[in-house]
């Protein structure tokens, strides 16, 4: 069983604006004074992904303690014989701190190449919910955007679950094209 799990989605304001010159609509990123929110999230190999909003400034001890409390329960209700837990390079995530804690652990770490967004899955998930936070009306305070980051995990549970389980019986095979192209996704094959 494979985890995939991300740490940081930063929540800024989007407007979406649509040019009829190009026939498509842009998305337009603007930061407002109201702040945004830190989400951790995972998905899971059913095709589930889990939420969480992080409060306050996090470090190793705050990531830990969000892995020990949301994470490793989680992945204890999806009985597996092996579980592979994958998580991007953020510098709380390879801290000595970190690193110490996961060897503690009943799943394994799966090292992450840097710079490496097109393989991983949560990139993706991030792109699904940011769609769905972000159409219609925008949020006008932070607890509005906390009621849209739900209602869009809700919804990608619920009605996407088939495109997250995609991207797992994908994984194998964007994975196999990046080692192939030598991590360079402009050569030809």
């Amino acid at each position: 069983m494979k985890l995939f799990l991300n740490h940081i989605l930063q929540v800024n304001h989007i407007r979406y604006t649509y040019s009829p010159r190009k026939m498509n609509f842009n998305r337009v990123k603007r930061q407002c004074h109201g702040g945004g929110l830190m989400v951790w999230g995972m998905l899971m190999p059913n095709g589930l992904i889990a939420a969480k909003i992080l409060e306050g400034r996090q470090n190793s001890e705050n990531y830990i303690a969000t892995i020990k409390e949301f994470c490793v329960p989680i992945m204890h209700l999806n009985i597996a014989p092996k579980i592979y837990l994958v998580q991007d390079n953020c510098s709380i995530h390879v801290s000595k701190r970190s690193t110490d804690f996961f060897k503690t652990q009943d799943f394994e770490l799966i090292e992450w190449p840097s710079k490496s967004p097109d393989i991983n899955l949560m990139e993706n998930i991030w792109k699904m919910m940011s769609d769905l936070i972000y159409s219609g009306r925008q949020p006008r305070n932070k607890e509005e955007l906390k009621n849209k980051i739900f209602e869009a995990v809700y919804q990608i549970n619920d009605e996407k679950r088939d495109v997250s389980m995609n991207l797992y019986s994908t994984f194998r095979e964007r994975l196999t094209k990046v080692l192939v192209r030598k991590g360079n996704s402009y050569n030809d094959l």
